[in-house]
């Protein structure tokens, strides 16, 4: 696949939005939420490379899932002892639950939580199982991230084979083509009113803004804007609180992308 680096920005912040909604998905609501972590996964080249390079799984999912269930409250799931065996075991244990709509809360995720909660159970799942593959997926990412170096416009090519990463420069670069009716030099002064008042703002709040603006500065820039994308990281932007300045600033910013999406 190809890819430069603001892209893969892009998908560790879809990834990661997709990620938070799943971890913090109420029990009724789980399997819905978690398909579309799996479809996001297996529609995303990157992530869905790694996943499959890291091996398939040797467990029989059927056996494995009648077991602990079998055991209700008193058996787990055992994940592998390397890193490859987690990311491949856990991917198939949710990837089981997605395709055949089980109901984790009233059986394997029981094993998981002393609560008889059924919002406790899953919550403790997606600790102790779900959050192992997150974790090896946005370690993945970030790493390729840092072998791709600063330059956001500069294109490689990534591959993944044998758990080793792959990354050549095709020595190209993207122009950026502003989108018609989009005025480029405003929207860069107010992204950068909205930096210069986030004071105060820090930790992941701060990486949330930083990849929010980004997004949308590298959204503006193509002849064909993804306006889903926009509208998700103006919401992000919109959940932070920062001085009155701060929010003066991402006011602005947001009517001038308003007017842009309309």
């Amino acid at each position: 696949m190809k890819l430069n680096r603001a892209d893969l920005r892009k998908i560790l912040y879809d990834f990661n939005s997709v990620s938070n909604r799943l971890m913090q998905a109420n029990y009724q609501d789980y399997n819905n939420v978690l398909t579309k972590f799996i479809s996001f996964a297996k529609n995303t080249p990157i992530i869905y490379d790694y996943i499959a390079d890291c091996g398939p799984c040797e467990q029989n999912m059927v056996k494995e899932f009648q077991d602990v269930n079998r055991y209700r409250g008193r058996a787990i799931f055992t994940l592998g002892e390397t890193n490859a065996e987690e990311v491949s075991t856990v991917f198939a244990i949710l990837n089981h639950i997605s395709q055949n709509n089980i109901d984790i809360s009233r059986s394997v995720a029981s094993g998981y939580s002393f609560s008889n909660k059924f919002q406790d159970c899953i919550e403790a799942f997606n600790d102790r199982v779900t959050m192992v593959l997150i974790r090896h997926i946005e370690g993945y990412l970030t790493k390729v991230g840092i072998d791709m170096g600063i330059d956001e416009k500069v294109t490689y090519s990534i591959t993944v084979s044998n758990g080793q990463v792959n990354i050549a420069s095709d020595n190209a670069t993207i122009t950026a083509t502003n989108n018609a009716g989009t005025d480029f030099v405003q929207l860069v002064d107010l992204i950068k009113k909205v930096n210069a008042t986030a004071t105060g703002i820090t930790g992941e709040d701060a990486e949330k803004l930083a990849a929010s603006l980004e997004v949308i500065e590298e959204e503006a820039k193509s002849s064909k804007p993804r306006k889903s994308f926009i509208k998700t990281a103006v919401a992000g932007i919109q959940t932070l609180k920062g001085t009155v300045e701060f929010s003066e600033a991402v006011a602005a910013l947001v009517q001038y992308v308003q007017a842009f999406l309309s």
